[in-house]
């Protein structure tokens, strides 16, 4: 199977988050996505999960996976794969890219959209993009079990 060298844009679409400012949120199930990761909760939620978040003003090109619906705001991208590429491939592919080496902003720290979309690398084909994924994604979530187990154990100690 031939592994192809692609640039961002020809994988995915960023989308630009939405505003809402602190004071609009109303706590609630959805997790509301900022640059640095979660920022709070909200009762409506922009996006359908899973989805990844990618920070775009401040933290820029931290990459975050949320399996629930969401509300990303506009200090981050929200990725929309295009046919043929796995999201959960394209979380982990975003992690080696370097995203957050690309800023270009001197005041506050800002991804432009062009100049990510211009990161090429190489993809598998889409079952070798899920086969990938679903390995990546088992140790992911033994990670989380065994954080889990060790707050737990500090919590009793």
């Amino acid at each position: 199977m031939k592994w192809e060298r692609k640039k961002v844009s020809e994988v995915c679409e960023l989308a630009y988050g939405k505003s809402l400012i602190a004071d609009s949120r109303i706590p609630g199930d959805y997790p509301v996505y900022g640059s640095a990761g979660e920022v709070g909760t909200h009762t409506n939620y922009l996006i359908e999960g899973p989805g990844i978040i990618i920070g775009r003003k401040g933290s820029v090109g931290t990459v975050y996976y949320e399996k629930r619906n969401f509300f990303p705001i506009d200090t981050t991208y929200y990725v929309i794969p295009k046919e043929g590429n796995d999201l959960r491939f394209l979380y982990y592919k975003f992690q080696t890219l370097g995203l957050n080496k690309l800023n270009s902003d001197a005041a506050v720290p800002g991804l432009n959209r062009n100049v990510a979309y211009e990161q090429s690398s190489f993809y598998p084909p889409l079952p070798i993009q899920r086969k990938i994924a679903s390995i990546l994604s088992a140790y992911d979530d033994l990670i989380e079990n065994n954080l889990k187990r060790i707050k737990l154990l500090e919590e009793k100690a």
